[in-house]
């Protein structure tokens, strides 16, 4: 079995290989078709890291072209920090470590469980 930081690793290398990374017109017409599964992709993702989303969540979804990192950071402290809500985050792209993206109860994901879920 691999170690942790294997896992992290053989993802952080997945995630940067050429694959996803969309550079030529077909790419990104590819990449376009595949915006269709991804609550499918959520899905499966959240089963690999052990999770499970319940039918009675709350979600706020940030959209627009300029600042929905810091829109969506506020909204997950006063959250998490005033309402007392569990809370997960999703932004990209990341600044410092790529688990900044992904963090539950404020804190980022550990290396273990982005490596499992990759």
């Amino acid at each position: 079995m691999k170690s942790d930081d294997s896992l992290f690793d053989t993802a952080i290398a997945a995630l940067y290989s050429s694959e996803h990374q969309a550079r030529t017109k077909e790419a990104l017409q590819k990449t376009a078709l595949r915006r269709e599964c991804t609550i499918q992709d959520m899905r499966e993702y959240m089963r690999r890291a052990g999770t499970s989303l319940p039918q009675s969540v709350a979600i706020v979804h940030i959209t627009g072209t300029k600042g929905k990192g810091s829109t969506a950071c506020l909204c997950e402290s006063i959250l998490r920090e005033s309402a007392g809500k569990k809370t997960g985050l999703f932004t990209s792209p990341h600044l410092v470590d790529i688990r900044e993206r992904i963090r539950i109860g404020g804190r980022p994901i550990s290396k273990q469980v982005f490596g499992q879920a990759y």
